[in-house]
Formats: C-alpha cells, structure tokens, sequence
C-alpha cells in the first residue's frame, strides 16, 4: 500500500502528464488515508476540474477549506473554477480572498491579472501582473504555492503582457 506522500507524489506527477483520471484516483486514494487534509482535497477538487467536472472541484476545496480555513490554494482554485465558468466577478472576490491569507502568492496574483484583463481592469492587470512577476522572480519557493490550478487565462494573460 502506498503512504500519503507516495500518493500525493503520484497524484502531482498524473497532474503534470495530463492523467487527469489517474491523478484522481490518486487523490482519492491519499483524502482517503487522510481525510482531515485540506492539500488532498485541494488536489483532488484540481483532478475534478481538469475534467471539466467543477461542481465536484468546487465541493472538494470547499472541503478543504472547511478543514483550514486559511489554506489559500482552496480560494485560488475556487477562483479559477469561477473563471473557467466566466463568473468573473466571482473569481476576482476568491482570489482577493487568497491574496488576503497569502499578499505573495504568485500564482493568485498572476490568475487574478487576467480575470482583471478580462474585464477590461487594465490598471489592476497590470498591478497584479508586475506583482507575480517580481515574485516569480524571487525562486519558486516564493512563486509557486502548491495546490493552485494556474487557470489558462492566466498564460494568456503573462504572453500578452510580456509582448
């Protein structure tokens, strides 16, 4: 039997080559090893959404957050969810509300930006845009938080504002 961390691990490594399902099973499997973790839930509401499945995601990092109320990847997965759905309004009060637990959160910054950009909020695009950059800038210690879906918006986003 795999332990927690092997699970995660695999979980994290089906995530990146796109196994969305597999990364599901793994998450599963590590919520069910240890149901009192928010980055579990968290993870595995990441699988869920990855499938398109985000009623699903949204529970698990509800989940989460109901476990550690100040664990901000949760609101930033919640944010993009929303933003993937086109809530946008919804997306930017769930980012705020990582940013509030985390101001150096890299990822909720950059997301955020392109929600901003999004709505046609150029001088808050840009704001939180320099923001993430110069925290990417600092090492992905500082940059990356783990347990965050970078919304592709938020690539979109970086490519327009690097050109």
């Amino acid at each position: 039997m795999d332990s927690f961390e092997e699970l995660l691990s695999r979980g994290e490594e089906a995530l990146a080559e796109g196994a969305w399902h597999r990364a599901e099973e793994c998450f599963q499997q590590a919520v069910a090893l240890r149901p009192t973790s928010a980055h579990a839930h968290s993870r595995l509401g990441v699988a869920l959404a990855r499938q398109g499945r985000y009623e699903e995601a949204l529970a698990r990092f509800r989940e989460a957050l109901q476990l550690d109320p100040l664990y901000a990847p949760a609101y930033c997965n919640i944010g993009t969810v929303h933003g993937e759905r086109g809530d946008l309004e919804e997306a930017v009060r769930a980012y705020r509300k990582a940013l509030e637990l985390d101001p150096d959160y890299a990822v909720a910054h950059q997301n955020l930006a392109a929600v901003y950009k999004r709505l046609g909020r150029y001088e808050e695009f840009v704001r939180h845009m320099k923001r993430a950059t110069r925290l990417a800038a600092r090492g992905p210690r500082v940059a990356g938080r783990p347990g965050c879906l970078v919304t592709l918006l938020a690539v979109g986003a970086v490519l327009w504002w690097v050109r």
